[in-house]
């Protein structure tokens, strides 16, 4: 290494300039290295934030494919039976309409709790149906009735086909929205009780059924019925042991208090 001494300085003044320059390069080595540094730092976190920006937009576009990929019945109370037909209800006195209206078909069959204020179910290609696929779906409108709302245990169910069902009354009465004209014998289940599993099945997916279905789908699942605790109540705690969302959750528990087991 060459070192370049000033002649009008002594040995020892040229030592020192020597010494006081080593520690200014050393400094700006420092600094230039602490320089670099912070520029990693910044382009780690600029590639991070595209990383979450990227994530979050693949994630929305996942979301919004969801929901275009829903089926028309997940809007309504539904439930596939044993025999995998599909029974839908309504939720409200337009659902009810609206499912009358626009998904009631010749092969179908018109379920409803013998009770006022109860969601009308479509059993879709029930005239073809086992007596266990009608079982299930006379529990199902049980269910989602204001029985559960009222705290019974049991309530009678019926079921008719397509040329029954009216929205046309007898001269001198009146349906009110979500109500219907029922002609002809009604097919009676009696003293069906209000019973529903709710849980998450093998397949590690979300499921309310009447527990006439069975429960070899579950994983994991509850028994509720009409009860003491208040709705709030049973979605948090049901929410939190299932690791589900309480959205969903809420949308599958019948309207009034209610109780819950767990059973596996």
């Amino acid at each position: 290494m060459e070192i370049i001494l000033d002649p009008n300085k002594n040995a020892y003044e040229n030592a020192n300039a020597y010494f006081e320059n080593s520690k200014k390069m050393k400094k700006k080595l420092e600094d230039t290295r602490k320089a670099i540094e912070e520029t990693k730092k910044e382009i780690e976190k600029e590639k991070q934030m595209q990383e979450t920006k990227r994530q979050q937009k693949e994630k929305k576009v996942q979301i919004v494919q969801n929901k275009e990929k829903k089926e028309w019945y997940e809007q309504y109370h539904w439930f596939f039976t044993s025999e995998k037909l599909l029974a839908v209800g309504g939720k409200n006195a337009g659902q009810n309409e609206e499912l009358v209206k626009r998904k009631f078909f010749e092969n179908d069959l018109f379920f409803h709790a013998d009770i006022k204020g109860a969601s009308v179910v479509i059993l879709k290609e029930g005239k073809s149906a086992g007596e266990r696929s009608k079982e299930e779906t006379a529990q199902f409108a049980a269910c989602y009735s204001t029985a559960w709302k009222a705290g019974y245990s049991i309530v009678d169910v019926y079921y008719v086909t397509k040329d029954q069902v009216s929205k046309s009354p007898p001269p001198g009465e009146y349906l009110e929205k979500g109500s219907f004209f029922i002609s002809g014998k009604k097919n009676y289940f009696r003293s069906i009780p209000l019973r529903l599993f709710i849980g998450i099945t093998k397949e590690g997916k979300l499921l309310c059924v009447p527990e006439k279905y069975g429960e070899e789908v579950f994983k994991t699942y509850y028994l509720i019925e009409p009860g003491k605790y208040s709705k709030e109540i049973v979605v948090e705690k049901i929410s939190r042991q299932l690791n589900a969302s309480k959205e969903e959750i809420e949308k599958l528990i019948p309207a009034g208090n209610t109780s819950f087991t767990r059973m596996r």
